[in-house]
């Protein structure tokens, strides 16, 4: 089983992935010779995203995947979420905590 703190990792790689794509496909319009590698890793990378969105819809497709996809998806903040779903901030950081238990990465 991952520790909260592979987990959590885990999560906040997602947005960071799509800055390596863009990057990766720079690459292959510089570095033309190379683009068959390039392509490798873009195609790894995105299994990589969907790997993410999946542990995210299955932690419960309610309250809990939705926390994870505003935080780690949408790079928004607990406060900015409790406002959003009209909760307490507390109350989101126990759902939070509650959301990456349940989460199953592999």
């Amino acid at each position: 089983m991952k520790t909260k703190e592979e987990k959590t990792k885990f999560l906040k790689g997602y947005r960071v992935f799509f800055v390596k794509i863009d990057r990766l496909k720079e690459m292959c319009d510089m570095f033309p010779e190379n683009v068959s590698d390039y392509k490798k890793e873009i195609s790894r990378t995105n299994k990589i995203i969907e790997k993410i969105d999946t542990a995210i819809k299955n932690v419960d497709d309610g309250i809990l995947s939705e926390i994870l996809f505003q935080k780690y998806i949408l790079g928004r903040s607990l406060e900015s979420i409790s406002f959003e779903l009209n909760y307490s901030k507390r109350q989101i950081e126990r759902l939070h905590n509650i959301a990456i238990e349940k989460l199953e990465i592999f």
